[in-house]
């Protein structure tokens, strides 16, 4: 008889709250925690470009691991972007900051042959991956991620001249690619993986589950416990529709929300939701009283209504965030709950 292998255990708050044990201090990781907000991230900046940060394997791993080592964080998430498949697909991805393309979005783009395989493509991310996953402490957490097929396609829509009409085409192709990113990211020991969508926020019901809900339904199916998903402040009909997927372990609700009545009426784990706006305060005063009154909230719950919480913000952190305030939102989530 073949004995189960049981996962490894990184960072163990993290693993507490994906399995909803109670505790009384949550793990904490912020979306764009790497980013513009952070010295760390403006020193690589005057060396390196930014694709360069996303396609050098070192380079990923350097700023993955700058708001590990800056802030201790409880989980790593991958230094990469959403938009390299549309790149794969043919659309020549440059940014400048920004992202722009060359090309449009057009049929012949979506039934060309590719000129190398997609894991050929991709393998600067996979190897950065690897490396991030090397270099972390054994206590720290690691995510992955991929943007979900909708956003994408509204991404490539950025080009004047991309064809608007292509959705019904362009999903089945891309969604064969972004599984493939994702079975490789899974190649590397991930806690969980995100699936980015902002965009889905726009979408009504019908269109969501049309058009959002079968892929992410998919790809829990296939790592069951594993995947998370992000729309922006998702509405309560998104919500609803979200907890009827057997297999999803995560999602993120807004500043909008009550995450933890929510909490109370879920199998999911839940992340949020101090709004990313509050975070940003430049005035220490009245950031500090943003912040307590948010640990008063919290301190009101039980902590079996906690049970499943991920301390975060409600979408990415802002550039013009003030570093102490991530610091002392950090310190004070685990010194005084």
């Amino acid at each position: 008889m073949e004995l189960e292998t049981l996962p490894k255990i990184y960072n163990q708050k993290f693993y507490n709250a994906l399995h909803r044990i109670e505790q009384k201090v949550p793990p904490i990781w912020l979306m764009r925690q790497a980013g513009r907000y952070h010295s760390h991230y403006q020193n690589l900046k005057t060396k390196h470009t930014f694709e360069e940060l996303c396609k050098i394997p070192e380079l990923i791993c350097e700023t993955t691991m700058g708001p590990i080592q800056g802030f201790d964080f409880d989980a790593a998430i991958l230094f990469s972007d959403i938009l390299f498949p549309l790149d794969y697909l043919g659309m020549g991805l440059a940014f400048n900051p920004g992202p722009e393309f060359a090309n449009p979005l057009t049929e012949q783009i979506l039934n060309n042959e590719k000129k190398q395989n997609f894991s050929d493509y991709i393998k600067f991310q996979i190897d950065g991956l690897t490396l991030i996953r090397d270099t972390l402490p054994d206590n720290k957490s690691l995510i992955g991620f991929v943007g979900a097929p909708y956003t994408l396609f509204k991404f490539a829509q950025r080009h004047p001249q991309s064809n608007s009409n292509l959705l019904n085409d362009f999903l089945p192709v891309i969604e064969k690619i972004l599984e493939e990113n994702i079975d490789l990211q899974f190649g590397i020991d991930l806690d969980i993986l995100m699936i980015f969508d902002t965009e889905a926020q726009h979408l009504n019901l019908d269109e969501f589950n049309k058009n959002v809900k079968p892929f992410i339904e998919k790809i829990a199916n296939k790592y069951p416990g594993k995947i998370g998903y992000f729309t922006k402040d998702i509405d309560d009909e998104k919500y609803e529709s979200l907890k009827t997927i057997k297999d999803l372990k995560l999602t993120v609700v807004g500043s909008n929300q009550d995450i933890f009545s929510k909490l109370s009426n879920t199998d999911l784990s839940l992340q949020g939701n101090f709004p990313n706006e509050y975070l940003a305060i430049e005035d220490i005063d009245e950031f500090k009283k943003r912040l307590d009154n948010f640990i008063r909230y919290i301190k009101d719950q039980d902590l079996a209504k906690r049970a499943g919480w991920i301390c975060s913000l409600d979408h990415g952190v802002l550039k013009t965030t003030p570093e102490h305030n991530v610091k002392l939102f950090i310190d004070k989530i685990r010194t005084e709950l």
